[in-house]
């Protein structure tokens, strides 16, 4: 096991790649370890499979366990309330995306996550040109000088993407109810702003949010 340190100091352990019993030679299993800064007394561990040393897929398991340099007098029990109110999801972000930076493929380049694109969430007034930016990435044919086809095409993929956008805003913004919070600024239900949300991720226009540090503990100096 290797340690890494991501900005600013936190501590993320990443496994070397080892093969599993009964699997083709070509998949292998890391387990990237951290520890949460809202109980640095222990420590969660992920377990992802790579394929081919290129793509990465899992978690297909969550460790958690005492900090190694916890104290024993300081051991508190891993019960069902603290793994409840563990940020997991927040976590595994952040393992996955070290992860890509702990490992390479053959030739190099990161691994495929597998999992969309990480992308930090605009300011409000930067969603309208951001979401032009989107449809232009992933939908390079549609353009809305080809006819009023391809022109209600292109609005209607650039709102899917601003209603991703705003919801990703709103997220980062700590919002418990990110798609209420679109709703009321488009004046519909929250049950129509999923839906766009569905209807965007089909279209390939999901940016999931860049992964939040701060739930990784900092390392004691």
């Amino acid at each position: 096991m290797y340690g890494m340190t991501t900005p600013p100091q936190h501590p993320v352990w990443i496994t070397d790649p080892e093969p599993i019993e009964g699997a083709p030679d070509d998949v292998s299993q890391v387990y990237v370890s951290l520890v949460p800064a809202s109980d640095p007394h222990v420590i969660v561990r992920f377990q992802y499979v790579i394929h081919e040393g290129r793509k990465i897929e899992g978690p297909y398991a969550i460790h958690v366990q005492q900090a190694p340099d916890t104290p024993v007098e300081e051991w508190k029990p891993v019960g069902a309330t603290l793994i409840r109110d563990l940020p997991l999801t927040k976590l595994e972000r952040v393992a996955r995306m070290m992860l890509t930076f702990g490992q390479r493929t053959p030739e190099g380049a990161p691994l495929d996550l597998s999992a969309g694109v990480f992308e930090p969430p605009p300011a409000v007034e930067e969603i309208p040109a951001r979401a032009e930016k989107m449809v232009r990435s992933r939908h390079p044919d549609v353009d809305p000088d080809h006819g009023p086809g391809a022109l209600r095409r292109w609005k209607r993929l650039t709102k899917l993407a601003e209603v991703q956008l705003e919801y990703n805003a709103a997220a980062a913004r700590g919002e418990k109810a990110p798609a209420t919070v679109v709703a009321e600024q488009r004046g519909v239900s929250p049950a129509t702003v999923n839906t766009w949300l569905h209807h965007a991720k089909k279209e390939g226009l999901d940016a999931q949010l860049a992964p939040d540090i701060s739930v990784v503990a900092v390392a004691s100096e």
